[in-house]
């Protein structure tokens, strides 16, 4: 793959990027301007087309929204870890490591000031240990030497929020550690259940005899009450409501409060981080308008506390037994899905086939399971007429008649605009949806649903992201159609577009790419070549294909993300299109899940343990699945 092509993948996941010289490690153009700006594809087209060997390098900061800890030997990274410097993403350079992290873009500038170098006056004093932030640059792979070490089950975009490093007040001691020194009394099962009011207050009754945490002594009192400003923020307290509600917390449990100055910043801190990641929650004036469904007024301080025990063990899997499979094991009630791919790949073709055999009643979706009929409202914001007539042939040909449960809105139905970055575009989706009663809401695309939408920003995908949590909390099962970035490699192996803010509540993410057969046809299409599996694909499902027809599309169906995995997925299955060469009709070959494979083993009387050995499954899945 050319520099050229590799280096609009970088800049296309928002980095702002520059060449650099493979002589002298020197950037090759006059750079400053693009710590405010990002090149345009133009210009870094411009770059390497004309010196094809330059390096790349990324401008760390808050433009691209990440800093970089280089460690230039073993001493320097072990001095990274100890001083809690840790990322699962890294690269490894031709001395060292880089260790990545992203720019907390609060206002406050990283990097090299008058007088000061880009360490800060406080940073470890390490031969070989060195801080990439605002004003600096950090050469990236696939520059010479440099490759990602990304920790296994991690992606690129897992790096962590930085921490700006501050000396620790008291030397670590040099002697050994003993297993009677570590101290778990403040660990709390379930502490997503506690909230911050019962955890300090248990904290605070353990501890002093008085129960009231003093000042200093490490007892972390502008974290809990950031913490408490958090969860109140959740209930929707905000202002005044806000310092109301942190001052009783603080007069509750700490001998004096804070200072007014660190409060004052603290809580403003809070209030910008909600404006800026929920702005939803704000009127055209800028007034906060977010009210928590359960929070009547300010007294509810006072409301009822109940935490989640093993006595709620049955009451918690009566709930939990109303949320069943549609489609198994990808898309469940009351779940969100994202499904991406590149255009023309077939992400639609996918989609609108599940949609059309979970609608009709079919049991199976090549190697999915389904749990039919149910309805589905389709809100097709590309296709034009004709299109969608051809579509609706073809899915009524493989699948059966849906009758009225598979739902297809489109803007030419009545000329009305359905934007969902304004108030009336999710009205008229309230009212369709409030129409049809759908069990499945499918959005395709997100770019079309959202115009204009800054798929960067994590501000903007909060917009997404709050549509889908509502129809989820209304018991639908939302699917999101989404766009891939530019391929990284050969393989065609692109993410989905735009900030990762936007898997925060994504249950399940799929990956629609087109398989060929052809090597040239693949690698012009940023497809996937049959011929670099291991065991070719096309072959196994041509043989499922009756005499006279033939194989003319094949997809590979591979997950990006599960929030909750289990036996019944298989990362990678595959779903073929063929057609009669003679009349017009086409039927889905694919191959086969685990249980069904399962299945049919114990229809050639195969034993339960001989089908566990062979699937990798234990006895007890089997069992289930053959019952």
């Amino acid at each position: 793959m050319k520099k050229t092509d590799e280096a609009l993948e970088l800049l296309d996941r928002g980095w702002s990027i520059i060449p650099i010289r493979p002589d002298t490690k020197r950037p090759r153009i006059r750079w400053r301007e693009f710590q405010d700006r990002l090149p345009t594809e133009e210009e870094v087209s411009s770059w390497w087309d004309t010196f094809p060997d330059d390096e790349i390098a990324l401008l760390t900061g808050h433009l691209s929204g990440l800093v970089v800890v280089d460690c230039d030997n073993e001493e320097a990274l072990h001095a990274a870890f100890d001083a809690n410097m840790r990322s699962p993403v890294r690269v490894k350079t031709r001395r060292g490591w880089h260790l990545y992290f992203k720019h907390p873009r609060d206002g406050i500038r990283r990097g090299p000031k008058a007088g000061i170098n880009s360490r800060g006056d406080n940073w470890p004093r390490i031969n070989g240990l060195d801080f990439r932030g605002d004003g600096s640059y950090a050469l990236v792979p696939p520059s010479t030497n440099y490759t990602w070490e990304i920790v296994p089950a991690h992606y690129l975009e897992d790096a962590p929020l930085w921490k700006d490093w501050t000396p620790e007040l008291q030397p670590v001691s040099s002697g050994e550690f003993e297993f009677g020194d570590l101290d778990l009394s403040d660990v709390r099962p379930l502490s997503e259940f506690i909230s911050e009011w019962d955890r300090t207050s248990k904290f605070a009754s353990e501890h002093f005899k008085d129960g009231k945490i003093p000042t200093g002594e490490g007892n972390g009192r502008n974290e809990r009450v950031m913490k408490y400003a958090s969860e109140c923020l959740l209930d929707g307290y905000f202002g005044a409501e806000l310092r109301v509600k942190c001052n009783a917390f603080m007069d509750e449990f700490f001998v004096d409060p804070l200072q007014e100055s660190e409060f004052t910043s603290t809580v403003a801190s809070m209030e910008q981080s909600e404006r800026r990641n929920h702005p939803e929650r704000f009127d055209e004036r800028g007034e906060y308008i977010f009210r928590h469904p359960d929070r009547t007024d300010i007294k509810s301080s006072a409301r009822t506390r109940r935490l989640i025990t093993m006595n709620d063990i049955k009451e918690l899997e009566a709930a939990a037994s109303s949320t069943h499979y549609l489609i198994e094991p990808w898309l469940q009630t009351g779940s969100i899905t994202q499904i991406h791919g590149y255009s023309g790949h077939g992400k639609t073709m996918f989609v609108q086939h599940s949609m059309a055999a979970l609608a009709s009643g079919r049991r199976y979706m090549g190697p999915f399971e389904c749990n039919g009929p149910a309805k589905i409202l389709y809100l097709d914001f590309e296709m034009g007429r004709s299109t969608i007539a051809r579509r609706l042939a073809e899915m009524r040909q493989v699948h059966g008649d849906t009758m009225d449960r598979l739902m297809v809105w489109t803007p030419f139905i009545d000329e009305v605009e359905m934007n969902f970055h304004t108030k009336e575009g999710v009205a008229e989706l309230q009212l369709w949806i409030e129409f049809s009663s759908p069990d499945v809401v499918v959005i395709d695309t997100i770019r079309t649903a959202w115009p204009g939408l800054q798929e960067n920003s994590a501000e903007q995908w909060s917009l997404v992201n709050s549509l889908a949590v509502r129809l989820r909390n209304a018991g639908i099962a939302v699917i999101l159609i989404h766009h891939s970035n530019k391929p990284s490699g050969e393989n065609g192996l692109g993410r989905e577009a735009g900030s990762t803010n936007q898997l925060t509540v994504v249950e399940t993410q799929i990956r629609i790419t087109q398989v060929y057969e052809d090597k040239d046809t693949a690698k012009s299409n940023a497809a996937l070549w049959d011929g670099d599996y291991p065991s070719p694909v096309w072959p196994k499902l041509s043989s499922r294909v009756p005499p006279d027809w033939r194989l003319y599309m094949v997809l590979e169906v591979r997950y990006g993300k599960v929030r909750e995995w289990t036996d019944l997925h298989d990362r990678i299955q595959w779903i073929g299109f063929a057609e009669n060469n003679i009349e017009d009709e086409r039927i889905i070959v694919a191959s086969r899940s685990t249980k069904q494979k399962a299945k049919d083993m114990a229809l050639e009387s195969t034993g339960e343990e001989d089908i566990a050995k062979a699937l990798g499954r234990p006895i007890r899945v089997i069992k289930d699945w053959l019952s």
